[in-house]
C-alpha cells in the first residue's frame, strides 16, 4: 500500500511537471505557428482534429460502453461545452495575435474570478470578503493591463483588442467548466475528454467552412510547430491536470499556471522581443495577488 501511495506521489508530481511545461510552453509555440503563415483558425482547427484522431483509439477501446450509453442530453452539454472551448481558443490564438504573451497569460488566467461570479449570479453563492477583494484588485489589475499597452512599447499589434479577447478567453473557460460539471459526473476522465475534443473540433470546422480558411498549402515548419501546440497544449496540457488535481490543492495549481505565465513572458521577451510596460508589468502582478485571494479562499461563507 505504502508503495503505491508513493507512485502516485511520484505521477502526481510528474504531472505537475507536465502541465507547467505546457502552460509556459504553448504559447510560445502558437505563436511560432503563426509567424511561419498558418492562420489560427487553422491551427485550431488541426490542433482538435489531430488531439480527436490520436483520443479515438484509447477513449472507445476503454470505456465503449460508456460513451454509447451517452443520451442526446448528455451530448448537448458535451455540445455546449466543446463551442465554449472552441471560442475560447479562438479568443486565446486571436488575442496572441494583437498582444503580448504576459498580458494574454495574466488575463486569461483570471478564469476562477469569472466562475465565482457566474456561482453568484446562477447559484446565488455567498463568498467572504477576502474573494471581494480579489475580484477587485483583478478587475484593477485588468485595467492597468490593458491601458498599459499605449504607451508605444513592443506588446502587440492591437493591445485594446488582445487585452479584450484574452479576458473573454477566461470569461468563456469558466462557462465550459461550469457546463462541463453536468458531464464530469457522468463520465471518466478520458471519456469526458474525448466527447469534448469531439464537439469542440466540429464546431472548429463549421466556422472553417464558413470562412474559406484552409488547411493545406503551408510550410512544413509551420505544420511542425501544429503537432507541436497539439501535443502540448492540446494532450500535454490537458491530460495531466485531472491526475494532478486529486494530488494537490487546487490554490497550489492556480499559483502553479500564474508562475508559468511569468516564465511564458521570460521566453517571449528572449524569442520575440516583447517588452511589456511599466503599468502592464504592475497591473499583471495585481492580477496574480488578485486571483490567489480568490483561489485561497474560494469557499461560500
Amino acid at each position: 500500500m505504502r508503495r503505491i501511495t508513493i507512485r502516485r506521489t511520484n505521477l502526481a508530481w510528474i504531472a505537475i511537471g507536465l502541465l507547467t511545461f505546457a502552460a509556459t510552453t504553448a504559447p510560445i509555440y502558437i505563436r511560432f505557428a503563426q509567424i511561419e503563415g498558418v492562420p489560427s483558425l487553422s491551427i485550431i482547427a488541426l490542433r482538435l482534429i489531430l488531439g480527436t484522431i490520436l483520443l479515438t483509439p484509447f477513449a472507445w477501446r476503454q470505456h465503449h460502453d460508456e460513451l454509447k450509453s451517452m443520451s442526446r442530453q448528455d451530448w448537448g452539454w458535451a455540445m455546449a461545452a466543446g463551442a465554449f472551448h472552441a471560442f475560447g481558443l479562438f479568443c486565446l490564438f486571436f488575442a496572441l495575435e494583437n498582444t503580448s504573451v504576459l498580458v494574454n497569460g495574466v488575463l486569461r488566467r483570471t478564469s476562477p474570478l469569472w466562475t465565482i461570479m457566474l456561482e453568484v449570479a446562477v447559484l446565488h453563492a455567498v463568498f467572504t470578503r477576502q474573494v471581494w477583494w480579489g475580484i477587485g484588485l483583478t478587475l484593477a489589475g485588468g485595467g492597468l493591463v490593458a491601458f498599459g499597452g499605449v504607451d508605444g512599447l513592443d506588446v502587440g499589434t492591437r493591445p485594446f483588442l488582445g487585452a479584450g479577447l484574452s479576458m473573454l478567453n477566461a470569461v468563456t473557460l469558466s462557462f465550459y467548466l461550469i457546463i462541463g460539471r453536468k458531464l464530469r459526473n457522468k463520465l471518466s476522465f478520458l471519456a469526458y475528454t474525448w466527447t469534448l475534443f469531439m464537439a469542440a473540433t466540429l464546431v472548429a470546422v463549421f466556422f472553417l467552412i464558413v470562412t474559406n480558411t484552409p488547411l493545406f498549402g503551408y510550410t512544413l515548419a509551420g505544420y511542425w510547430w501544429v503537432l507541436v501546440v497539439t501535443i502540448v497544449a492540446q494532450l500535454v496540457g490537458h491530460l495531466p491536470v485531472n491526475f494532478a488535481v486529486r494530488h494537490f490543492p487546487a490554490t497550489h495549481l492556480a499559483v502553479l499556471l500564474q508562475i508559468s505565465t511569468a516564465a511564458a513572458a521570460v521566453m517571449a521577451f528572449f524569442y520575440f522581443d516583447e517588452i511589456p510596460s511599466l503599468l502592464q508589468v504592475v497591473g499583471s502582478v495585481v492580477i496574480v495577488v488578485g486571483v490567489s485571494l480568490v483561489t485561497v479562499k474560494k469557499r461560500p461563507s
